[in-house]
């Protein structure tokens, strides 16, 4: 499976747009499929998630990520794995988050179809998932966020415009 994408870390400025698309709580269990140097999955500890786990195909992120986890004394509430996100079984997620291109979108939506249970968040940061309608779009200057749930509304019309609220489909 190819890497989609070199390491771009989500911006500290849109990283609370995660969790506002998505709140978490204390029962949820946080995955963040390219989770680079963990900054997702370390606010997700500070929102109040008691697991993550984070997979990222770069073995010097996951040992960065893992180090500071074990700094900030968090080592009990989020794992890096390095894996190839395609062959790790996501079944045990309640929320998916996603910074990866619109190919690793197309190739994840049948992953998740088959892999994660019915209310499951997944937030995507830039890509949507085509043909699953988002439940909800956030615009934070330009950068725009998609919040999916298990299962998505499937439209074959649905065209994501950037900019274009929800309610005009």
């Amino acid at each position: 499976m190819p890497k989609y994408i070199s390491w771009i870390p989500t911006q500290p400025e849109y990283i609370n747009t995660f969790f506002e698309l998505c709140p978490i709580s204390s029962s949820d269990v946080v995955y963040d499929l390219g989770s680079g140097d963990g900054r997702l999955l370390f606010t997700a500890v500070e929102k109040g998630a008691t697991k993550c786990v984070g997979i990222d195909i770069d073995p010097d992120l996951v040992k960065t990520a893992n180090e500071t986890a074990k700094y900030l004394k968090i080592e009990n509430k989020v794992t890096f794995v390095e894996a190839d996100v395609m062959a790790v079984d996501l079944s045990g997620a309640t929320v998916v988050l996603c910074y990866l291109l619109s190919t690793a979108s197309a190739d994840l939506k049948p992953k998740f179809e088959k892999e994660l249970k019915p209310g499951t968040g997944v937030v995507m940061e830039s890509f949507p998932v085509m043909n699953w309608k988002p439940v909800r779009v956030i615009d934070d200057n330009g950068r725009i966020f998609y919040l999916y749930t298990m299962p998505p509304e499937e439209t074959e019309d649905y065209r994501t415009v950037v900019g274009t609220p929800l309610d005009e489909y």
